[in-house]
């Protein structure tokens, strides 16, 4: 009869450490990604209607290399990093020298470095109108 006893509360214990922890792991990665905490590095008019932004990310602490983020979109006013922290950006990678240029609407980038995640599938608005450009990507390590 004792050994039950003692099975059962190691049972509740357990049980309730365990709980513990995922409760703590949750809470200390709710946070997220806040975009809107991003800096924006630079703005750069890549034809008439496409503006290139380019946002740091430092909010990874000591271990985690600062990111930057590459939006295209219309020319846009006021407060850019709040308009872009709700945009999805095209281009994440750990530096902020890309060269890019337009040619009618092909968006060509060249970025040497690491790229962490990329789309070219991207649709912004400029001048009122959806536009969704062609990109041609070519990156070197």
């Amino acid at each position: 009869m004792p050994l039950k006893t003692v099975i059962k509360w190691f049972h509740y214990a357990l049980t309730l450490i365990l709980l513990i922890i995922v409760i703590g792991f949750v809470m200390l990665n709710a946070g997220g990604d806040n975009r809107a905490d991003d800096k924006l590095v630079s703005s750069q008019k890549i034809n008439d209607s496409t503006w290139l932004y380019v946002t740091e990310y430092s909010g990874g602490g000591a271990t985690v290399a600062d990111s930057y983020r590459y939006y295209l979109s219309g020319k846009l006013e006021g407060n850019i990093t709040a308009s872009l922290a709700k945009q999805v950006p095209f281009l994440v990678a750990a530096g902020s020298a890309a060269n890019v240029s337009a040619e009618g609407n092909t968006i060509n980038i060249r970025y040497s470095g690491r790229v962490f995640s990329f789309s070219n599938s991207i649709v912004y608005e400029a001048n009122g109108d959806a536009t969704l450009p062609h990109i041609n990507f070519q990156a070197t390590n």
